[in-house]
């Protein structure tokens, strides 16, 4: 090794600083990136959609053509949605007839956490303090003692719009 290659080393060498500064940097761009991809795939068309009407009311539409709304295609078929416009904790929707879609918040009344979505046989738990709840809104196991909040729904076709109470 040349003299010459020994000073072009020690002249570029970065110090701790410097070396933490541009690792945190390519670091914190990398995981913006990240986000960014993650943030713009999850937007996908199946989401709810919101709209106003002629009043100003906010209404949410569900498709059910899309494969991950379809749950709703079958009676007693049930679907959780995460927040939108209408409830910021999101919403169960309970399919109880071939023209009957029940919709409740998710938000527990007992201490306001968000509650899952309808098992198999029908009930909502909340993993905070283990409220149930059924397919009526209706507490099944407390400490909960009020039903769920409900919202109107109506189907025409594959699309369910649902409107606050």
């Amino acid at each position: 090794m040349n003299d010459n290659s020994i000073e072009t080393l020690i002249n570029n060498y970065c110090n701790r600083r410097e070396f933490v500064r541009d690792t945190l940097t390519g670091i914190s761009t990398l995981a913006f990136g990240s986000f960014v991809i993650i943030n713009q795939s999850s937007c996908s068309d199946g989401s709810p959609t919101a709209s106003n009407d002629s009043n100003g009311e906010t209404s949410i539409t569900v498709d059910l053509a899309l494969s991950e709304n379809n749950a709703l295609l079958t009676v007693g078929g049930a679907l959780a949605l995460t927040g939108n416009e209408l409830d910021s904790t999101g919403m169960l929707l309970y399919r109880q007839s071939a023209s009957t879609v029940k919709v409740y918040s998710r938000n527990c009344t007992h201490a306001g956490c968000t509650i899952e979505g309808f098992s198999s046989v029908g009930i909502s738990s909340c993993l905070c303090h283990g409220s149930k709840f059924d397919t009526n809104g209706n507490v099944t196991n407390g400490p909960a003692t009020n039903p769920l909040k409900q919202y109107s729904a109506t189907i025409a076709g594959n699309m369910v719009t649902i409107y606050p109470l």
